[in-house]
Order: structure tokens, then sequence, then C-alpha cells
């Protein structure tokens, strides 16, 4: 069973996401904050991480730098999300994550990324 870690601080929206993952068969673990990233990234192992940018007294892109950046999570497909950034300003800013989510998205067009990458 892939695993897969989302991070987002609105918690209707992490609810929802965990829901529609577990039910097409992914272990989730919801994180409404990046500050305990990288520990819950070496417990629970994950397959990919879908991350808003904007998180709570928190810059998800220079979460997502870091993730790059390291050995052990450089490897790891991201999708970050954001109902504040068009996909063109991700582009720009040089986050070169796996696939982008503006926010609000549909969650068959979330599925249908996840499974591209996994």
């Amino acid at each position: 069973m892939n695993r897969i870690l989302v991070v987002d601080d609105d918690p209707d929206l992490l609810e929802v996401v965990q829901l529609i993952l577990e039910e097409n068969n992914y272990r989730v673990f919801p994180l409404m904050t990046g500050r305990p990233i990288f520990r819950i990234i070496e417990e629970f192992k994950p397959d990919l991480i879908l991350m808003d940018i904007r998180l709570d007294g928190m810059d998800g892109r220079a979460i997502f730098k870091e993730i790059r950046t390291r050995e052990m999570t450089a490897h790891l497909p991201v999708i970050l999300t954001s109902g504040g950034f068009t996909e063109d300003y991700v582009m720009r800013e040089a986050l070169h994550s796996s696939d982008y989510l503006e926010k609000p998205f549909e969650m068959s067009v979330m599925l249908k990324k996840i499974e591209k990458l996994l």
C-alpha cells in the first residue's frame, strides 16, 4: 500500500483528502504544519508528499527546497498545492515539484496525478 504524507493547514481539506485517498487504498499521514516534516518522513516513509505552499506560519516553498536538498528526501515525488499561486508562478520560482494542483482542485484530478507519479 503506497504511503502519502499530506501537509495542509486547512483541517477540512486535510480531512477530505485523507478520506478520498484512504478510499482509494492509500495509507495517509495528515499533517497540519511543516515543522515536524522531516521526522515524519523518517518515521512514516512516504512514497509521495502532497503539500500546500501556504502553511500557517511557514512557507511550503522553503520546506520543498529543503526536501530537494536532503539526500534522504530528494527522490520523493512532491505535489505542491495552493490557492494563492498559479502554476506559472511555481515554475517561475523554480519550484520543480513533481506536479502542481491549484486550489480548489477536483479530487479525481488529484488521484490521477498521484497515480501517475506512483
